[in-house]
């Protein structure tokens, strides 16, 4: 099979339509929407700038990633990045949209089981560009994938999923760290680096932040975070994770008899950059 950008959409939009792979498990209905692809080049300079500004001794490049996993030096010219979001559904965001304290239990098992579902199609694409005599890596489902305190950024991992996808066209960050794609904030992202010389997708911004009305006055975001961890300085990650770990979870537990995994997210619904783009109309925000 001769891979493209055309072939590797089509690859995620059939595994991803498919309901054996695309569920929520404990509840009925996909985990996921349509999927948005985009295509980016290891040459891209904003690559080497993310690794200075995350931190140099501990982030990873695309060519670095392979290089690790194969062993030998790859041209960065020649190794492309597959970069996805997959949003979230139609229902799970108006449900959301409703709470005020804690996502819903729909929203939980997207992030536990929704996720399972996004590593699963990352190894699935990465099997499949093997099998086809590529070199490929999925740096979500690596062994050496890594998570690191930072003084700056409180926590940080060896790749960013959000970033990565900022670099591939697919959107911009907003006021709460999220990326607002034309399918909204309300989503989330994988990607697989292989060495092939891809079309990267233009990127339709040139500033990071883009997309995020608040430089307007939008103030949804803010008042949507029952943590008080967004302000107009940005996000407040101490704030936000404590907040997890000691309201969201208490609240999973006494009214959902959940104790797994728990998450918040209710900034990610319930605002203007939720389907999309603020003031561009929003494309195929439908359930798959």
């Amino acid at each position: 099979m001769e891979w493209t950008n055309r072939t590797i959409e089509q690859f995620i939009q059939a595994y991803m339509a498919d309901p054996a792979n695309n569920t929520m498990r404990e509840a009925e209905g996909f985990a996921f929407a349509e999927p948005l692809v985009g295509f980016s080049r290891a040459d891209d300079p904003l690559y080497p700038f993310y690794k200075q500004h995350i931190d140099p001794a501990f982030y990873r490049l695309p060519e670095e990633w392979l290089q690790s996993e194969y062993g030998r030096v790859f041209d960065p010219a020649g190794v492309s990045v597959i970069s996805w979001a997959l949003p979230q559904t139609e229902s799970n965001r108006r449900l959301n949209a409703a709470q005020t304290d804690c996502t819903t239990m729909e929203w939980q098992y997207v992030r536990v089981h929704g996720e399972a579902c996004n590593r699963a199609m990352a190894k699935a694409l990465e099997t499949a560009l093997r099998t086809s005599g590529l070199e490929a890596v999925a740096p979500m489902c690596s062994e050496e994938f890594a998570l690191a305190d930072s003084e700056r950024f409180v926590r940080i991992s060896n790749w960013s999923e959000r970033h990565t996808a900022f670099i591939s066209g697919l959107g911009t960050f907003g006021l709460c760290d999220g990326l607002i794609s034309k399918r909204g904030k309300a989503a989330r992202y994988g990607s697989v680096i292989v060495n092939s010389a891809l079309s990267p997708t233009v990127r339709e911004y040139s500033q990071y932040n883009e997309y995020c009305q608040a430089k307007n006055g939008c103030t949804a975001c803010m008042r949507r975070c029952p943590a008080g961890a967004i302000t107009p300085s940005g996000h407040d990650k101490v704030k936000c994770i404590n907040y997890h770990r000691q309201v969201i979870r208490l609240i999973c537990h006494e009214r959902y008899g959940y104790d797994g995994y728990s998450v918040c997210g209710l900034c990610q619904t319930g605002v203007p950059c939720e389907y999309g783009i603020p003031g561009v109309r929003n494309q195929q925000s439908n359930e798959t």
